[in-house]
């Protein structure tokens, strides 16, 4: 089995100068936040631009369904139910 080179041409093992961050998926539960009054919800990290995918009952939720505020927040145009299964996939940069 061949051995992976972990060190960058600086001789660490973080990142090399000039490159970019690494992502990372994460997945976050809104399950337990779901109200039927509730819009707006709160990823646990910052989300890389472009990245987020919504799913209700499994479901992706298309942008016309969701929008996005900010590096951490999105927004339903209409509440999810009681009873819904929130989750949302996306990227961060891992530091």
């Amino acid at each position: 089995m061949a051995i992976a080179n972990v060190y960058n041409d600086e001789g660490g093992t973080g990142l090399e100068v000039g490159a970019q961050a690494a992502k990372t998926q994460q997945i976050d539960d809104f399950t337990s936040q779901v109200d039927n009054d509730k819009t707006r919800f709160t990823t646990s990290k910052d989300m890389t631009t472009g990245s987020l995918n919504v799913y209700l009952n499994g479901l992706r939720q298309r942008s016309s369904q969701v929008s996005i505020i900010d590096d951490r927040n999105f927004e339903f145009s209409q509440a999810p139910s009681i009873g819904d299964i929130l989750e949302a996939v996306y990227l961060t940069t891992s530091e």
